[in-house]
């Protein structure tokens, strides 16, 4: 009797104990794939992942919750109403890593409240930068709000080792570029077709920016001539206006044009534009110039 009392419970424990192992290795395996497709899910769905995904444990092996991952997917289908409790959850098994201001913070970004997910994605990221997650979603906030300022802020807080890992300072350099460039100014309303006389003389590619701000670009030169122009390289083509464009040719060849594009001058900002100049690969872009003076 005392032996049957003894085993019992003892059985009780192996099983739980199998019960666990089996659910800690099969969680595994799942968070091996997880963690491999974090940011662009393909492998689950949702309803998959939430079926397969054992109860226990509940946190990946570096204490992340796995409820983070059910609210990554969810948010990739655009089921963002059913985040709530998985962002509640997540808060409860592990509130000291800033989890659930950094998931709070990403479902504000995909409503497209920006404001208020300035709010929770900078809590995450102060609270705990060395969390990569947290400041690439503190970053894209930043950018959807144009604020360098608060970029630069977060970049310099960084410790000295995290501002040389190359995931945190190529995300710092090419979101502030592209942030810099969604000021500059594309549209000059008094832009009109470029006349010989206009034309004539040294530019200089530039970038313009509000309250009169340049940037040059030296690497783009062009001297234009009565009929030819010539480059940094100091090459020489002749060119042809006509009607709002511009055309290149070789010297050689005046029937063929090189390239062709519209060619427009603002006089209010003293700068020649070129669109549609293809660049690489079937790629186009609007060019910026100013006279060198």
């Amino acid at each position: 009797m005392i032996k049957k009392f003894i085993l019992f419970p003892l059985l009780i424990i192996i099983l739980f104990s199998i019960y666990v192992n089996y659910s800690t290795f099969k969680s595994l395996i799942i968070q091996r794939t997880l963690l491999n497709e974090y940011r662009s899910p393909k492998v689950y769905t949702f309803d998959i992942l939430d079926s397969v995904l054992p109860s226990i444990p509940n946190i990946t092996i570096t204490a992340m919750p796995l409820d983070v991952f059910r609210v990554n997917y969810l948010l990739n289908e655009g089921r963002i109403d059913e985040t709530q409790k998985y962002i509640t959850s997540a808060k409860k098994i592990n509130p000291h890593t800033h989890v659930g201001e950094y998931l709070d913070g990403k479902v504000l970004y995909y409503k497209g409240l920006y404001d208020s997910a300035f709010v929770y994605s900078k809590r995450a990221f102060y609270g705990w930068p060395k969390n990569l997650d947290h400041f690439n979603s503190y970053v894209d906030v930043l950018e959807k709000l144009r604020d360098t300022t608060s970029l630069i802020d977060a970049f310099n807080f960084l410790e000295d080792n995290l501002k040389e890992n190359p995931n945190y300072f190529k995300r710092f350099y090419s979101s502030f570029n592209k942030i810099k460039l969604s000021f500059l100014v594309t549209n000059y309303p008094d832009a009109a077709s470029v006349n010989r006389d206009t034309i004539l003389g040294s530019w200089e590619r530039v970038y313009n920016f509000p309250n009169n701000q340049v940037i040059k670009d030296s690497t783009l030169q062009y001297n234009f001539k009565r009929n030819t122009f010539t480059n940094k390289q100091a090459q020489e083509f002749t060119y042809k206006l006509r009607n709002d464009s511009i055309f290149f040719y070789f010297n050689s060849n005046l029937k063929k044009p090189i390239s062709s594009f519209k060619a427009q001058y603002s006089e209010e900002y003293k700068t020649l534009i070129f669109e549609n100049v293809p660049i690489d690969q079937g790629k186009f872009q609007t060019q910026y110039y100013k006279r060198v003076k």
